[in-house]
């Protein structure tokens, strides 16, 4: 299967999420994918950062022929100065500072290809329709985008998997992916690509653990390594201030949905995305086309698939056997 990531990476940076660099790795350790490009956009970190997370993790990995593409710095409309501050502050921490402080320092990396992530999305695409799957884990404004360069790409593509959006997870009003360009995110909703969504409500519900971790360092390979020395400076800092003893694995659910299905179940329902309310702007709503709406003004969309249940059972023996193969 021919798939592109779309991923905003922050492996190595203090403070910052590190599961997009295990779905990056789990992609390169399956025989079943090919991993025709790697798109990178602004969201967990900045997007260079986020490029230079990508290309370390290939260099981690031994990889030199997956091309890297810068993608958009900033969202379609929303000013991203109160999420860029709330993010980074995360990195100034002193708790952070210390954990990620002994961290290698990494040799020097390619530089990313110099055709645009929209770019790339639209001429691999099109040279190869109904062929490559996108699993985009990021804010999804380089998919807009795309799909604004070309008004039929959405039917071009095999498959649309998003990691995003947050449907019925109590006290959380909306998840990062899904808010962060929330304008990209309608685009893309309403675009009719064949679309399966992995929201908050079902990666809240795997776990990695610090033993899960041993083992990667255990396996012996400069990746594996590489994946524990990032990893364990997150899982810590999360432990010091929530209280969690491991992590959630958001976005490599959604790769392993596409090595194995069963991994999830699904349901299917009609998806959009609020840009208007106080408390509610960036926030997904799903809902039963069939249903009766009231007075609801409700746009006509056909319906997506959307993970409503992870057997961990399944999902974890998997990511953790290709990661430290």
């Amino acid at each position: 299967m021919r798939i592109i990531l779309d991923t905003d990476p922050g492996n190595g940076v203090p403070g910052a999420d590190i599961d997009d660099a295990l779905a990056i790795a789990l992609a390169l350790r399956s025989p079943e994918l090919e991993l025709e490009a790697i798109t990178v956009v602004a969201g967990n970190v900045p997007v260079d950062r986020g490029v230079q997370s990508a290309l370390e993790t290939l260099a981690a990995a031994g990889v030199t022929k997956v091309p890297v593409h810068r993608g958009a710095e900033r969202p379609l409309l929303e000013d991203p100065t109160v999420w860029r501050t709330r993010l980074d502050a995360r990195r100034d921490e002193r708790t952070a500072q210390q954990l990620w402080r002994d961290l290698p320092t990494r040799p020097a990396t390619p530089a990313p290809h110099p055709t645009s992530a929209a770019q790339a999305l639209v001429d691999r695409v099109s040279a190869r329709p109904g062929e490559i799957t996108v699993v985009a884990i990021g804010p999804l404004t380089n998919i807009a985008t795309a799909m604004a360069i070309d008004p039929g790409w959405a039917g071009k593509i095999a498959r649309l998997v998003i990691m995003g959006g947050a449907f019925d997870l109590p006290n959380v009003l909306h998840e990062l992916n899904a808010a962060y360009d929330p304008e990209a995110t309608r685009v893309v909703l309403a675009s009719g690509a064949p679309m399966l969504i992995v929201p908050l409500d079902v990666t809240t519900r795997t776990f990695l653990r610090l033993a899960d971790v041993d083992r990667l360092e255990a396996a012996g390979t400069p990746l594996a390594a590489y994946l524990a020395q990032v990893v364990r400076p997150w899982m810590t800092w999360l432990a010091a201030r929530f209280g969690a003893d491991g992590c959630a694995l958001h976005d490599p659910l959604a790769l392993a949905t596409l090595l194995d299905p069963a991994v999830i179940t699904t349901r299917a329902a009609s998806v959009d995305v609020e840009l208007r309310g106080t408390l509610t702007r960036g926030r997904t709503v799903a809902w039963d086309p069939l249903l009766l709406r009231g007075d609801l003004d409700l746009p006509d969309r056909p319906p997506v698939l959307i993970a409503d249940d992870v057997d961990n059972d399944r999902f974890m023996p998997l990511l953790l056997d290709r990661l430290a193969a």
